[in-house]
């Protein structure tokens, strides 16, 4: 009985990650396709779980989470989130130019996005270099 509900449990968790990682891939041809201002959450997103991530591999590296680290964070979002606002506002604002200036925004978001999750896998391979994600999906080079 018990290894059947042990069977049961990994094919329901293999189910859900299998459906988390097509969704999460077919969101990425979506937004390759059609970048836009819309990626902003997704950006945010990437964002939080980056500084989530950074702090678990502090914690299991026993690294004292200091100020500096919470203050590199904010920085980023400074670099990230500023130039973002600004061709949102001069999408709206410069006639002409709002398409194109869409288009900007949404590869801007793209590529932060890209640089968000190298962070998240970085963070992830640090933590456990054994694990999945160490062994399958991202090996530093």
């Amino acid at each position: 009985m018990k290894f059947k509900k042990q069977k049961s449990m990994i094919h329901s968790t293999l189910f859900s990650t299998a459906k988390i990682f097509w969704g999460v891939t077919l969101l990425f041809i979506d937004v390759l396709i059609h970048p836009s201002f819309n990626m902003f959450f997704v950006v945010l997103g990437a964002i939080l779980l980056d500084f989530i991530t950074g702090i678990a591999k502090a914690k299991f590296q026993k690294i004292a989470r200091t100020s500096e680290g919470y203050r590199r964070t904010v920085v980023k979002l400074m670099q990230y989130i500023v130039p973002i606002l600004v061709i949102w506002i001069a999408s709206k604002r410069v006639p002409g130019y709002e398409a194109t200036l869409k288009e900007i925004g949404g590869w801007l978001m793209l590529f932060i996005t890209y640089i968000e999750v190298t962070s998240i896998f970085e963070n992830l391979y640090e933590i456990d270099k054994k694990s999945v994600i160490g062994k399958y999906v991202y090996k530093p080079a």
